[in-house]
């Protein structure tokens, strides 16, 4: 072991070795099995809440395909009053140029009263001429007892369907104008309800956005407690696989690589870092910010880098590997079931059976 103890010094005086700890069997063997249950109950609890914040975002995407059926509903009702307005302003178009034309063939069939008044007065019948000079608008003329005789039917039947027909196109477009005036009115409140809409969509979609940035941070925190999961596992696995060669040493003591029985010692075990008595974390429940956290199976001894180690007592190497919780590790079997554990080596230079 003096061998063992001299190689050992001379690995580590180059600077490999910044940090170490010591721990039995069991206790570190429970801290892994119960860091593995932490992180499952983490992981399930992060599962939940991711499962929660995709519930919602659906209802948020169920309430946007809402939106979306609203707004595609709106933009057809507002195109439609749109073609409605472009109806009824070419209709009231036309029926300006109507009565346009309409008071013309008023104002020409007037013109042709007033010829054929005219060819009654070059004819001597004075008593026209009379009642045509008394009067002072064309309305007054009809009402004119002796004008009205005196006209042909033709020329006063006519004259009263000019004036009718002047009329209803008047009030069609009348009509027209107030259709129109109320189909603007339609529409803007459609477009003030599209807008209102809209501003909803986006508010949804801006959510949607949040909720996709909430999922996958969600979803890392998962793979992280997943991930701490799996190392926990292998944990388990390397200290199962320890204790199991350490058994096979016979009777939980240890034997030299040809089979030598290695029996404990007895006594106190030498303090394993000669130049450090700096304890950065110490045995038992530890706390971080004030919050407890796990029941720590060792002792974290700080040094600086190449800082020596020395195994506790004489032993043999039973592990010697890397994991990617405890780093490089060793754990020697000192007989009678004792052993010690050393951690976050930088390197491995003994196999086991190492003495």
């Amino acid at each position: 072991m003096k061998k063992w103890l001299n190689g050992l010094k001379t690995i580590l005086a180059v600077g490999l070795v910044c940090l170490m700890t010591v721990q039995v069997f069991a206790d570190n063997l429970d801290d892994a099995k119960q860091d593995q249950q932490d992180a499952e109950d983490n992981k399930a609890n992060a599962e939940n809440v991711l499962n929660g914040l995709k519930g919602e975002q659906a209802e948020v995407q169920d309430k946007i395909y809402e939106l979306d059926g609203q707004l595609t509903e709106l933009e057809t009702r507002i195109d439609d009053l749109n073609k409605q307005k472009a109806n009824l302003e070419s209709q009231i178009e036309t029926k300006q140029a109507e009565l346009e034309q309409a008071k013309q063939n008023e104002q020409t069939q007037y013109a042709e009263m007033c010829t054929r008044i005219q060819y009654m007065y070059e004819n001597g019948d004075e008593d026209y001429v009379s009642a045509l000079m008394d009067v002072n608008s064309m309305s007054d003329m009809l009402n004119e007892p002796e004008y009205v005789s005196a006209m042909a039917d033709y020329d006063y039947n006519m004259l009263e369907t000019l004036i009718q027909i002047r009329e209803t196109i008047a009030n069609d477009e009348q009509l027209l104008e107030n259709n129109l005036a109320a189909v603007e009115s339609i529409t803007a409140q459609v477009q003030e309800k599209e807008s209102a809409v809209s501003q909803v969509l986006d508010e949804k979609n801006a959510e949607m956005a949040k909720y996709d940035q909430m999922i996958a941070d969600q979803q890392k925190l998962v793979e992280q407690y997943d991930a701490e999961i799996q190392a926990a596992a292998a944990r388990i696995a390397e200290i199962e696989e320890a204790a199991r060669k350490a058994r096979e040493q016979g009777g939980g003591g240890g034997t030299a690589g040809g089979g030598e029985y290695v029996p404990y010692q007895g006594g106190a075990l030498t303090w394993p870092c000669p130049s450090s008595y700096r304890i950065n974390s110490g045995f038992g429940t530890r706390e971080a910010s004030g919050v407890v956290t796990a029941n720590h199976y060792g002792i974290d001894i700080g040094c600086p880098d190449g800082t020596p180690i020395v195994a506790a007592a004489s032993g043999v190497v039973v592990l010697a590997q890397r994991s990617a919780t405890a780093g490089n590790w060793i754990i020697i079997s000192h007989g009678d079931g004792l052993y010690t554990i050393y951690m976050h080596a930088s390197c491995c230079m003994f196999q086991p059976d190492s003495m």
